[in-house]
Parts: C-alpha cells; sequence; structure tokens
C-alpha cells in the first residue's frame, strides 16, 4: 500500500511538470518575437526576416495562428515593414532591401527617425558602395531623389556632401537630383554654397554652375581650397 501511495504521488506529480512545461512551451510560442525591426540590420537573419513575414502573410490571411501571433503580426510586424527598410538600408543589407520592397511592399518614400528621413537620405549619409547600390535600386523603384527632410538633414545631395560622400553626392547629381533645393525651398547655389561651407572641394566641379558662382565670388576660392578648371 506505501508502495502504492509513492507511485501514485510520483505519477501526479509527473503529471503536473508535464502540464507546466506544456503551459509554459505555449506560451513561449505565442509570445514569439515577430518583430521585422529585430532583424532587418543583419544579413546573417535573412531567413528569420523573410520566415516572419511569410508566416504573418498565411496567420493574418488564413487565420491559422493563435490570437497572440494574429494580433502581432497586424500590429506590429505589418506596420514595421518601412522602418525595416529604413534600417536594412542604414546596414546596407541588400538582400533585405529587396525582400522588403518586392514581397514586402515596403514604401520607398517612408520617413522615418527624428529628421524624417527617407531610405535613399540614410543611404546617402552612409555612403559606402554598397549604399550607392541601393541608392540605384531605390531610384530604379520609385524613390524621390529630392524627397526632403527635416533640417540640418535637407536632401540627399546635401546628406552626401555633409557626410563628404562624395562618390554618392556625383551619383545622385548624375541622376538628376536639383543642387538648388534646401529644406525651405528652392536657393539658387543651395548646394555649391553649402559644399564650400563645408569644404568640400572635390564635388565643386560636379555642382553645376558651382565653378560659375566661385567665378563670381573670388573669396570662396580661399575658402573652398580648390580653383576650378
Amino acid at each position: 500500500m506505501y508502495i502504492k501511495k509513492i507511485s501514485l504521488a510520483s505519477l501526479k506529480i509527473g503529471a503536473l511538470f508535464f502540464t507546466l512545461f506544456i503551459v509554459s512551451c505555449d506560451a513561449y510560442v505565442a509570445e514569439k518575437n515577430l518583430s521585422l525591426t529585430s532583424v532587418a540590420s543583419s544579413p546573417m537573419a535573412i531567413s528569420e526576416l523573410k520566415e516572419m513575414w511569410f508566416f504573418c502573410e498565411k496567420c493574418l490571411k488564413n487565420n491559422m495562428c493563435k490570437q497572440k501571433e494574429f494580433n502581432q503580426c497586424s500590429s506590429v510586424t505589418i506596420k514595421e515593414k518601412n522602418e525595416a527598410l529604413s534600417l536594412a538600408v542604414g546596414s546596407a543589407n541588400i538582400e533585405a532591401v529587396h525582400f522588403l520592397v518586392e514581397v514586402a511592399q515596403a514604401d520607398v518614400n517612408s520617413i522615418t527617425g527624428k529628421y524624417n528621413e527617407t531610405s535613399l537620405i540614410i543611404a546617402a549619409y552612409y555612403g559606402a558602395a554598397k549604399h550607392r547600390e541601393i541608392a540605384n535600386y531605390l531610384l530604379s523603384h520609385g524613390a524621390d531623389i529630392d524627397a526632403i527632410a527635416k533640417s540640418p538633414i535637407d536632401t540627399a545631395l546635401i546628406t552626401a556632401i555633409w557626410k563628404n560622400n562624395i562618390n554618392f553626392a556625383k551619383l545622385l547629381l548624375e541622376k538628376g537630383a536639383n543642387p538648388s533645393l534646401s529644406d525651405v525651398g528652392l536657393k539658387e547655389g543651395y548646394a555649391c554654397k553649402y559644399a564650400i561651407q563645408k569644404k568640400q572641394a572635390e564635388i565643386v566641379p560636379y555642382i553645376p554652375n558651382c565653378c560659375y558662382l566661385i567665378e563670381q565670388n573670388s573669396h570662396w576660392v580661399t575658402d573652398v581650397g580648390y580653383f576650378c578648371p
């Protein structure tokens, strides 16, 4: 009898632990992270990014998921796609950028951050070779080359000049960026004057009419440290 009582007690304890294990596992699954922004910056997490998106797409379409997952997909995952794009651009996560634009249909002209930057402006801020590749891609998918953020960011062109990302600035000018555009409207010679102010001499010859403006203001030659050809 004593042995039977011990066995029965052991079974009850075992059943209790099993129940707790199942409940804890269920809670873990229900509370799993479906935030795109948590993985958008990492090229190593591209599979996880895609899995999250496809899971939520299926979850919301067929309602084949738990309520907590449904809520997270609708209120977090889907709404985060534009912010995730900004993060992917900043970290030059090219595959994530392509996926978010082509599959998740993130808005290439969406604004994020305290300065209301677009993805193109973010790419201009970093300006590396991969960011130039991303810029070409964004422009081919409808990115506004003259989108304006809050000062002191201004446009993608001004951002590239500010950060001395000369090749990026040249790319934007070749693609038709307006060198007279500022955060308060059109100002003749704005990009030229900005380059001189920042002493970014290398970009000066590539800015339309900049050399002419320098010739009309001889003191600028000393300021910029560059004589136009």
